[in-house]
């Protein structure tokens, strides 16, 4: 590492963070227009102006709007997470992860537009789709030995890889149906459907 990338500047931030600062906001920026107009409607122009840049300070930083919709997924968008008990039973723990799908469905209505244009997107364009699911086979990879600290392997309905993915696929498909229709899909509810897997 060089001096002048760890050396802090005359404001007392390390000169490497321009980089990291920039995309932060130039995310930011994407995840209001694409919010309001989704994300086929939104264009290039439009988030350097929201962001107070020039398009070229996206194709500094993105290689192309594809790549900027995809940062936009990974830090507006991550898979839902519960505070787990280490040695609590499987239906206390998915009770836990029920509320806490419940409580991402409200805390997420603002991005629900955002989020659903950038499902259709991936549907119809399989190179996006592609690196979807390659991003999410990695945060598989990841999550099945975790669980190994907070689940008892022999109380699970199915094995590790596929219990994370039916937990991916419930904590997705019932925050869209929150957003869509929150007085029926209660957190109750869905607290009741998450503890139905310890059954």
């Amino acid at each position: 590492m060089t001096e002048s990338a760890t050396k802090p500047s005359r404001r007392g931030v390390p000169k490497g963070d321009k980089r990291q600062r920039t995309r932060a906001r130039l995310i930011a920026a994407a995840a209001e227009v694409i919010g309001e107009k989704g994300f086929e409607r939104t264009s290039l122009e439009e988030v350097a102006a929201r962001a107070g840049m020039t398009r070229g300070a996206i194709y500094g930083n993105f290689q192309s709007k594809d790549e900027l919709l995809l940062a936009f997924v990974e830090t507006r968008w991550r898979p839902v997470s519960a505070a787990f008990r280490r040695g609590a039973g499987l239906r206390e723990q998915m009770g836990l992860l029920g509320a806490a799908v419940a409580e991402a469905a409200d805390a997420r209505r603002s991005q629900a537009a955002g989020m659903l244009s950038f499902m259709l997107y991936a549907v119809t364009h399989e190179p996006i789709r592609r690196q979807l699911a390659a991003r999410n086979a990695e945060v598989y990879a990841r999550m099945e030995p975790a669980m190994a600290g907070y689940f008892d392997p022999a109380e699970l309905p199915m094995s590790p890889a596929a219990f994370v993915r039916v937990l991916h696929a419930m904590s997705d498909g019932f925050v869209i149906a929150r957003f869509l229709q929150p007085e029926v899909f209660t957190r109750e509810l869905i607290v009741a459907a998450f503890e139905a897997l310890a059954a």
